[in-house]
């Protein structure tokens, strides 16, 4: 944790509805309580969102994802040095931190949130290609051509899909701007997996393996994080192939 960071008091249910922390300046009594997902608030301050997640909470979809990912290039035989990888909800690049350290020199990052660029370029300028900005579930004509002209290979999305995040039409828009014969990798909490209600996926999901516009290469439980109040939160992570 970075001098300076605000005290972390961590706040989940039943004491709250929702995940919240509490914020205190050292040497003061007062509270700031925010909610876990209140990004722009948390990117606000270098190293602070890393801190609660990553570290507090035990954060495990970025490594989860990225091992994964790397398994899958070794599977295919494709070089890393040669994919260009387009991270899905890149967020403050922890990601594309950790597949540059696995020999991926090319990422593309997307986000909804403006908040999230600005401190990934803030905290980790030089990882990403390029880093843009917009839905992908309804994407702007702009958005879709600047993705375009990049060209991905794979892509990875670590807990950015399901619920209140990316929704199915974000995945199916993400997938079409891959040729055949691409890794795919992404982790969602099994809450979404195992539902078909509103941010649900399984229906997607089993969609796209029926018509093997995903082939599986694995697919796994593992747990995601702690919540604030310390219950285990798991997630599914799906290693795939693009077919035709």
């Amino acid at each position: 944790m970075t001098v300076g960071h605000p005290v972390v008091r961590l706040i989940g249910p039943p004491e709250a509805d929702g995940e919240y922390v509490a914020l205190r300046n050292p040497g003061s009594d007062d509270e700031e309580i925010v909610h876990l997902h209140d990004y722009k608030r948390l990117y606000r301050e270098p190293g602070l969102y890393e801190h609660i997640v990553q570290e507090l909470l035990g954060c495990r979809s970025p490594q989860v994802a990225a091992d994964a990912l790397a398994d899958a290039l070794a599977e295919l035989a494709l070089d890393p040095s040669h994919v260009t990888l387009f991270d899905l909800g890149a967020g403050t690049g922890i990601v594309g931190e950790l597949v540059r350290a696995d020999g991926i020199s090319t990422i593309v990052g997307l986000d909804a949130l403006d908040a999230a660029r600005t401190a990934c370029l803030r905290d980790r300028s030089g990882i990403y290609a390029d880093y843009l900005i917009g839905d992908l579930a309804s994407p702007a004509p702009e958005l879709l051509t600047n993705l375009e002209r990049h060209r991905p290979t794979a892509l990875i999305s670590a807990g950015a899909l399901g619920g209140t995040h990316g929704s199915g039409a974000t995945l199916i828009n993400a997938l079409a701007l891959l040729p055949t014969g691409s890794p795919v990798v992404f982790t969602i909490d099994e809450r979404w997996t195992q539902s078909d209600g509103p941010g649900g996926f399984r229906t997607v999901v089993s969609d796209l393996l029926a018509s093997r516009r995903l082939q599986l290469l694995s697919r796994s439980r593992f747990r995601h994080r702690v919540s604030t109040s310390g219950t285990s939160i798991y997630y599914e992570l799906v290693a795939a192939v693009t077919g035709e």
